[in-house]
């Protein structure tokens, strides 16, 4: 089944994503995709656009890191 493709120009700047995956998270999101009617594309740019973020920059889900705490000293 295809998907609607974006208009001609709807993107100024495009470029493929050439990251590594499991083949099973890919199908996954394909197929939450399509069910949205999408593109894998397009899924992946709204998904990026609509990341609720920390006041860090990060994904609300991902652990942090704090590099304001001391580290601890056993001696």
């Amino acid at each position: 089944m295809t998907h609607p493709r974006l208009p001609r120009n709807t993107r100024t700047k495009s470029v493929r994503l050439g990251y590594a995956i499991e083949e099973a998270d890919k199908l996954e999101l394909e197929r939450i995709a399509a069910k949205g009617g999408v593109s894998a594309a397009v899924f992946v740019e709204l998904m990026v656009r609509n990341l609720p973020l920390t006041a860090e920059g990060l994904p609300e889900w991902m652990p942090t890191t704090s590099n304001e705490e001391l580290p601890i000293n056993p001696d």
